[in-house]
């Protein structure tokens, strides 16, 4: 007997994609409305499940775009769609649409006597209220998303994906250098700032030699030049700096910093840096850091040095523009090393208030040695 999956449709793609996984049925069929159709929900799913290794051919695949508010029209296609089906075995999700898509579908298939399953968001796991002879505890979903599976799930596209391999390795290379960038930054702080003065207009280029004078270098500064080996002879560093070494100085030492330290949260299913996405006009934005963890998505925006235009947190107002125009329903985190964010040694009351509303965590710089436990608690939070 073949089994058919039916799943409703609506902005939350993740419940159907899990439950698709989980049952792998021979076929299945989906119920969309118009609305839904416009924002490509149905294409995205497909396209998740491709990167999962589930393709299905056409044949075994059904679409009913109905009226979201019409029983009687979602009745009418599902009859019209059922003729020569009537011997499969039928699993309904109806975890998605509409309440009165719900309705419908299930009035339509309980005389199937059909399996019918609900997933509370954001829980990995299902229950089966129908029929009442069926267990009603709840079952796992096991699976978990990667950063870019998750992305795709939202019609969202990860432009630069073959170089995220690429920045993990260059990021763990890097690990004990992060690291030491923080443990020693108010004596490596006026380094970085004449380094990023002079690097950041060349962090598009191949390669750019770095030839400067630099006086009474301090000790932690010359054991940073020993780390990434720039000569230096007590005047002079020189250096032919790599793309990768200059993103590096210019700020991604911060960045790396939490990707390292997020890589050894437990529960942490994917992590990726420097990925970015197209947006609605077609070009990029990136993120600095970006993971997942229990099918729920976060972000870092990481802002390095004093970031004297910043003092009002603006990197907050990029945070929630993402959020909005990319509709995820993300948890973030702003880590940031400038001082202008505190007032009388506290997070000032304005950046407070907009890190709220955006759903955001301030990390500040003292507390960068905590992250993973900043962030390991948040998650905790959200999982249980």
């Amino acid at each position: 007997m073949k089994k058919v999956l039916v799943s409703l449709i609506s902005d939350q793609t993740i419940p159907n994609i899990l439950a698709i996984h989980h049952f792998k049925p021979d076929g299945l069929l989906f119920i969309t409305t118009e609305a839904m159709e416009r924002k490509g929900k149905y294409k995205a799913t497909m396209e998740t499940l491709r990167m999962l290794g589930l393709e299905y051919p056409s044949e075994e695949v059904g679409k009913l775009v109905v009226k979201e508010d019409s029983i009687l029209d979602c009745h009418r296609k599902l009859e019209e769609w059922m003729a020569g089906r009537e011997d499969s075995e039928f699993i309904v999700n109806f975890t998605c649409g509409t309440k009165i898509m719900s309705i419908a579908v299930y009035e339509y298939f309980k005389d199937y006597g059909s399996r019918m399953i609900y997933i509370p968001i954001p829980k990995n796991e299902f229950i089966s209220p129908f029929p009442k002879r069926t267990a009603t505890h709840a079952e796992p979903l096991p699976l978990r998303l990667s950063v870019p599976q998750y992305l795709a799930a939202y019609g969202l596209k990860v432009t630069n994906l073959p170089k995220l391999v690429d920045y993990k390795r260059e990021s763990a290379d890097r690990k004990e250098l992060s690291a030491f960038i923080v443990a020693h930054y108010e004596q490596l702080k006026p380094f970085l700032g004449f380094a990023g003065d002079r690097l950041r207009k060349h962090r598009d280029d191949r390669e750019y030699d770095f030839s400067t004078g630099f006086d009474e270098a301090t000790d932690a500064e010359r054991r940073l030049f020993s780390l990434m080996g720039i000569p230096y002879d007590g005047n002079m560093i020189s250096k032919k700096l790599s793309r990768s070494e200059i993103g590096f100085l210019t700020g991604g030492w911060l960045e790396e910093y939490c990707f390292n330290k997020i890589c050894a949260v437990p529960g942490i299913d994917d992590a990726a840096i420097g990925l970015k996405l197209m947006n609605k006009q077609g070009g990029d934005n990136e993120f600095d850091v970006m993971f997942t963890s229990g099918n729920s998505l976060y972000f870092i925006e990481c802002k390095s040095l004093d970031q004297n235009d910043d003092k009002k947190a603006d990197a907050l107002y990029k945070i929630g523009a993402l959020q909005k125009e990319f509709g995820l329903r993300v948890q973030s985190f702003l880590v940031t090393t400038s001082p202008h964010v505190l007032k009388d040694g506290k997070l000032r009351p304005s950046v407070n208030a907009r890190a709220e509303q955006f759903n955001t965590r301030v990390v500040l710089r003292d507390e960068l040695p905590n992250l993973a436990e900043i962030v390991k608690e948040r998650i905790t939070g959200i999982h249980g």
